[in-house]
């Protein structure tokens, strides 16, 4: 778990970001926690403030959300012969825990040949705790710092990933299927296309790597 702490202090950054933004936009501090205690998806929690500031239907709020968080099907399907064996009760908290962060670092555990889901779990938990805490924290603050966007920390989320990815490859055709996947999610952000871009890239990152290992 050692290697976790770096992407759980980036949740802190991101986290009370998200607070501060949050409260920045006229939320209440209520509607903001409850977001993070019943939502816990970073990237969808700032388009609902982005959209409920703007006055947005709530159709429109909650069609948005979906759409960004399909991408933890494609998550949850890779997961699934390690997950298989819990009970459904089991399976449904793994779901409800399931973040980017914690399906990237799951994936390198068990690539490197680990089997127990504790580390799963306590990773998952430990970031939803740790999210949450940091909510209430950019909540108090509120707009005492000012715009905290200014400070880089909207790239700090990035970073993260960047780095799990680099510590994730084992073989050349590893970092085709990185170097692709990231090419076309770029493409797609650039040209305006934002909401689906990760999706797209983790659909097309299979069929890539069939090919990139032939």
């Amino acid at each position: 778990m050692g290697e976790g702490w770096p992407v759980l202090g980036t949740t802190l950054v991101v986290g009370t970001t998200f607070g501060v933004v949050a409260r920045q936009s006229g939320l209440q501090p209520l509607e903001i926690a409850g977001m993070s205690i019943f939502v816990f998806a970073g990237a969808s929690q700032f388009a609902m403030v982005q959209l409920l500031s703007e006055k947005a239907p709530t159709a429109i709020v909650i069609a948005s959300v979906l759409f960004i968080n399909l991408r933890h099907l494609l998550m949850a399907t890779s997961l699934r012969a390690q997950v298989q064996a819990l009970p459904l009760v089991g399976r449904l908290v793994a779901a409800f825990f399931l973040t980017d962060e914690s399906f990237a670092m799951a994936t390198g555990h068990f690539r490197r040949g680990g089997r127990s889901l504790a580390y799963y779990f306590v990773f998952a938990v430990s970031l939803y705790v740790l999210w949450n805490l940091a909510t209430l924290a950019g909540v108090a603050i509120g707009g005492a710092i000012g715009d905290p966007r200014r400070f880089g920390v909207d790239f700090a989320i990035t970073a993260t990933f960047i780095g799990i990815v680099v510590l994730a490859i084992r073989r050349p055709a590893d970092i085709v299927i990185a170097i692709a996947a990231a090419l076309v999610a770029g493409g797609l952000a650039l040209a305006g296309a934002s909401t689906i871009a990760v999706i797209t890239a983790g659909a097309l990152a299979p069929l890539i790597a069939v090919f990139a290992r032939r």
